[in-house]
């Protein structure tokens, strides 16, 4: 089933999106719509604390993972920022890696000692492998 972008965010704002829509793509739509319509800050938080709020709602609290979110909205934005696409369909074209395996990308970033940690799932917590600054477009 196909919804329009304001559907999608309005149903996954107040928790009402069928969980079949919120797959690996429907993190990256998530995080994709609000950068292009926040601030990176604020897109960000919408994202942790929205993706908190819906897997709670789901009764899969303990599956929301903060580092591991907000990594990827920050690695997202970077590549946004240095890319030249407009659509998200573009934009996964041109980052096949976040689709296929987006788990190595943030390892690039992150050892999985410290990824895996409970701090990280809770809090944000900074790499220790590389820079999230230092995102290389595939």
């Amino acid at each position: 089933m196909a919804i329009t972008d304001e559907v999608f965010l309005e149903q996954f704002e107040n928790q009402t999106l069928s969980p079949d829509l919120f797959d690996h793509y429907g993190h990256l739509r998530l995080a994709w719509l609000y950068l292009n319509r926040y601030s990176l800050d604020e897109a960000i938080e919408k994202v942790t604390d929205g993706i908190a709020l819906y897997a709670r709602s789901l009764g899969a609290g303990d599956k929301f993972q903060r580092t591991l979110t907000e990594a990827i909205v920050r690695i997202m934005a970077l590549r946004k920022e240095n890319g030249n696409t407009d659509t998200l369909r573009a934009y996964l074209a041109e980052n096949r890696d976040l689709i296929e395996d987006i788990r190595a990308v943030v390892g690039a970033h992150y050892s999985s000692e410290r990824l895996n940690s409970e701090a990280a799932r809770t809090r944000f917590v900074s790499p220790d492998l590389r820079p999230l600054d230092s995102v290389s477009v595939p």
